[in-house]
């Protein structure tokens, strides 16, 4: 009986640790969020709203080594494994708990984290070796915007202003119609939808994917730690042999 209640504990564990280890897999989706810091940094108030990423990242590679762990003393007796592989536990409990939090609370300030983005806007040039300028076209050919908040944003801008032309950036024109040149006589020839929401909407996405997935490990940490207390707890009896008197 107590043999079968640890295999089957075992077994529990080795999915546990599956689970885990799949979990990490998706957890190193936060370096999309990493990455995309580095092409739009500019428009970002500070570097704290890439910590729920960099931490789901950390968190992610940790998942890896303890499902690792987790998988190869699954069906084995109680060792410095068993140890080992609950404090890797305790570490990405403490991980997962920080991204948790930090990605609701950046959640709901995303509006302040990207308030540079009308400031990068404005400097806007049209020089090709303008930084601002290569991060606003690199930004709206990439999302398919234009504008902070629409097209007609480009009509309060300095460059705007300074050119006389009745036209937007070429980065504005939608992919569709190859034959767009920027002129605002025919608006429907530009993307419509600002740049801020579409950024918003990307950013929310991956925030998103990090609490969804720090609440599905959240769940499986507490399914690995009753596990190994059960298989800590049913060791296999000791066998006892009489020693013969000669």
């Amino acid at each position: 009986m107590a043999l079968t209640r640890r295999r089957a504990f075992g077994c529990f564990l080795k999915i546990a640790s599956l689970l885990l280890s799949l979990a990490g897999i998706t957890g190193l989706t936060g370096s999309f969020l990493l990455h995309k810091y580095r092409v739009y940094s500019p428009f970002f108030s500070s570097f704290y709203i890439i910590l729920p990423a960099l931490l789901a990242v950390v968190g992610g590679a940790i998942l890896l080594i303890s499902g690792s762990i987790g998988c190869l003393m699954s069906n084995k007796k109680p060792s410095c494994l068993h140890g080992l592989f609950v404090y890797f536990l305790i570490m990405v409990f403490c991980v997962v708990v920080t991204t948790a939090a930090l990605a609701y609370i950046h959640k709901k300030k995303l509006d302040v984290d990207l308030a540079p983005l009308k400031d990068v806007f404005q400097n806007y040039s049209g020089n090709s070796q303008d930084p601002d300028t290569k991060d606003v076209n690199a930004l709206q050919l990439e999302l398919q915007c234009c504008g902070v908040n629409n097209y007609t944003d480009w009509l309060e801008t300095p460059w705007f202003n300074h050119s006389s032309k009745n036209e937007v950036p070429l980065s504005c024109c939608n992919k569709t119609f190859h034959f767009c040149n920027g002129t605002l006589d025919f608006p429907l020839f530009i993307n419509n939808e600002g740049c801020q929401i579409k950024l918003e909407e990307k950013l929310l996405l991956v925030v998103d994917i990090i609490t969804i997935t720090s609440l599905v490990v959240l769940f499986v940490l507490v399914i690995s730690w009753i596990t190994v207390a059960q298989l800590m707890r049913h060791q296999p009896p000791q066998e006892y042999r009489i020693l013969d008197k000669e």
